[in-house]
């Protein structure tokens, strides 16, 4: 890996950091993190197990790493680094967890598999008993679950119709959806 060569080597970690909260310049920053390049990329690797994503976590670092000297008193810098480069890892591990849970939870709503009331073999009596549950239904839920799972519009297409925010439609829908199953539940 080719990372920039440290400059200012003559300098101690000390007394760069004392630059850094002088100068306006990147240079003793700049001089400061590539001194250090290579462990913020090991600790990356540690927690990502991916070179690509600690590689960028290591370049989106950066400006973290300059403010923070800037603001903070620093008494023991490599261990004040490595914790700042782990809360990084964890900050981004977290956010790629919810996104990820995102990314779930919407294909979900959207899939068939999960809790669909209406099927093909469904007998007269269930039929019925969903008719009564729907008509249950406050209007809003009502008017968007009919949309999707009777005349099986997209949730854009319910946006567009009813003129609501998608996850105004997709919370309808939900909600509308359990209502329908404790309703059926209690029949």
């Amino acid at each position: 890996m080719n990372w920039i060569k440290p400059q200012n080597t003559e300098l101690s970690d000390e007394e760069l950091i004392v630059m850094i909260k002088k100068a306006k310049s990147q240079e003793f920053a700049a001089s400061l993190f590539s001194r250090y390049v290579e462990m913020i990329y090991g600790i990356g690797l540690k927690y990502f197990k991916d070179s690509e994503k600690s590689k960028d976590m290591t370049m989106d670092l950066y400006p973290k790493f300059v403010s923070k000297i800037k603001n903070h008193e620093i008494k023991h810098f490599k261990s004040w680094l490595y914790v700042l480069v782990k809360n990084q890892c964890l900050e981004k591990l977290r956010k790629e967890k919810r996104e990820g849970e995102k990314f779930l939870d919407f294909k979900n709503v959207q899939s068939e598999d999960v809790f669909h009331p209406i099927q093909e073999d469904m007998k007269e009596k269930a039929f019925n008993d969903l008719d009564d549950c729907i008509q249950n239904l406050e209007k809003s839920q009502k008017q968007c679950v009919k949309l999707f799972y009777l005349e099986k519009k997209s949730y854009v297409e319910i946006t567009k119709m009813l003129d609501l925010d998608w996850n105004k439609v997709r919370s309808l829908i939900q909600n509308g959806r359990r209502n329908l199953k404790n309703c059926l539940a209690n029949k």
